[in-house]
């Protein structure tokens, strides 16, 4: 990990834990584009044991059923904390969130466990070699589980905590290096491409009316779901020729069989790399 770089986000999350951060579009979108995916593929989050390696705010586990077990791990101990408490709150019963550090970031006691869905939002991105991580949580899925991603794409203001330049062909060189089938691979959220420059606005001022673009988006966003979101989205990108800000992709290790969106945003079946 490139820890030089990676400082904020022990206390990035601190203290923006209400609702209003929750619907803020540059943490929702990144939910939703998880679970536009999940639903495409026809996967069901009941009862399942779930692990969000790099939970942020928790945020994607407001999403889960009651019913699953959720794990997850984070840099900051007060946040995790936080998580854990709102959750509680909320009647989540099976909860085992705990603090990672960068020197055991694939030695972590929860990687010794098997879940059935394994969520990397919006980390691969931090990593020097996302391969490396890549292969040690695809060895901690159940034999039907899956490792979702997302990952930020077409970046207009570069990031200075991301090592990695993502596009479709570095995320089928890592299937190959880890030896892995993606199951479902999408670029979406031509929203965020066009906010973006706005949304990373540093000046006091600047950052208040971000906020307000970010929860003006956010609460539409929420409101219509993902399925209903992304119809618009890309409705969006036809209309002003907005690229897609992320790319979301499922993975599985020895999979038969892939998926990718076609051009009229059906699935296309098409042989593993």
């Amino acid at each position: 990990m490139n820890t030089s770089k990676q400082d904020k986000y022990y206390s990035v999350y601190r203290n923006r834990h209400s609702w209003i951060y929750h619907l803020a579009y540059m943490r929702l979108s990144k939910v939703l584009a998880a679970l536009y995916a999940i639903e495409k593929q026809g996967l069901s989050l009941l009862d399942e044991s779930i692990l969000d390696y790099g939970f942020g705010a928790g945020t994607f586990f407001r999403y889960c059923p009651k019913e699953c077990a959720l794990f997850g791990v984070e840099l900051d101990a007060v946040n995790v904390e936080a998580v854990k408490r709102a959750l509680g709150r909320m009647g989540y019963r099976q909860v085992d969130l705990r603090v990672i550090s960068e020197k055991e970031w694939q030695d972590h006691e929860l990687l010794t466990r098997q879940y059935d869905l394994i969520v990397a939002s919006h980390v691969l991105e931090h990593m020097e070699e996302p391969a490396l991580l890549m292969n040690r949580l695809l060895s901690c899925l159940t034999p039907q589980g899956c490792l979702l991603a997302v990952v930020p794409i077409n970046e207009v203001v570069p990031h200075e905590s991301h090592v990695s330049v993502i596009e479709r062909q570095v995320i089928e060189d890592w299937a190959q290096a880890v030896n892995a089938t993606i199951m479902d691979y999408r670029e979406l959220d031509r929203f965020t491409y066009c906010a973006r420059p706005i949304l990373h606005k540093t000046s006091r001022v600047g950052r208040l009316f971000a906020q307000g673009v970010s929860l003006g988006l956010g609460i539409p966003a929420a409101l219509l779901g993902a399925r209903r979101w992304f119809i618009l989205d890309a409705l969006f990108g036809r209309a002003t020729g907005a690229k897609p800000a992320q790319a979301v992709f499922l993975m599985r290790p020895h999979q038969a069989r892939a998926f990718e969106p076609g051009d009229n945003g059906t699935e296309v079946q098409r042989e593993p790399t």
